[in-house]
């Protein structure tokens, strides 16, 4: 094996971009943004209308209901934003050779082993993902806002890059095959 490549399977980015499209619909439900206005009615006062009927047939106030309705347009609609983006983008999701990794979303050039002090694995409600702990990570130019994302990121996982191999055609145990084979042995 010369090198390890996870590719992006257009399959898989399809689907989770159709569950997207599916939230954000139901969003949309609850926000009631198609809906057609409200027309007033008559207030009409007979005597067998001693119990009106609610204004709304939700346990939930409509606030909260709306609240989460835009929750989903907004998240789900990144979401599916990201996910257009990647399949459009012909880069490769990760690339293990004798050189290094490289890893497109977090840096265009190559990390080389001796960049890398830690690789190691975490997972969290059964979703996998692969970490790499940097020596020196501000040797990586980033952006502010990504910055921030790391510093998240490096809380919660220990490391300094989180990579997923869902929605690629490679899995985490092939990765960390792949690691073992090129990383130089001390």
């Amino acid at each position: 094996m010369n090198e390890f490549v996870a590719r992006t399977q257009p399959f898989k980015l399809v689907l989770g971009m159709l569950i997207a499209f599916g939230f954000v619909a139901i969003g949309v439900m609850m926000t009631g943004i198609l809906d057609k206005p409200a027309i007033p009615s008559v207030a009409v006062n007979t005597d067998m209308m001693s119990y009106p009927l609610p204004a709304s047939s939700s346990r939930y106030p409509d606030w909260l209901v709306v609240s989460v309705g835009w929750i989903c347009i907004v998240f789900f609609g990144g979401l599916s934003i990201i996910g257009a983006i990647r399949l459009t983008n012909p880069a490769d999701h990760l690339r293990i050779n004798r050189m290094g990794v490289t890893v497109p979303s977090y840096t265009d050039r190559l990390i080389t082993w001796a960049e890398i002090s830690d690789i190691t694995t975490w997972s969290h409600r059964g979703q996998k993902s692969l970490v790499i702990k940097l020596r020196d990570p501000t040797r990586f130019e980033r952006k502010p806002w990504r910055r921030a994302i790391d510093n998240l990121n490096r809380g919660l996982t220990g490391g300094d890059i989180g990579l997923s191999l869902t929605g690629t055609n490679r899995t985490l145990k092939q990765a960390l095959d792949a690691i073992e084979t090129f990383r130089p042995k001390a």
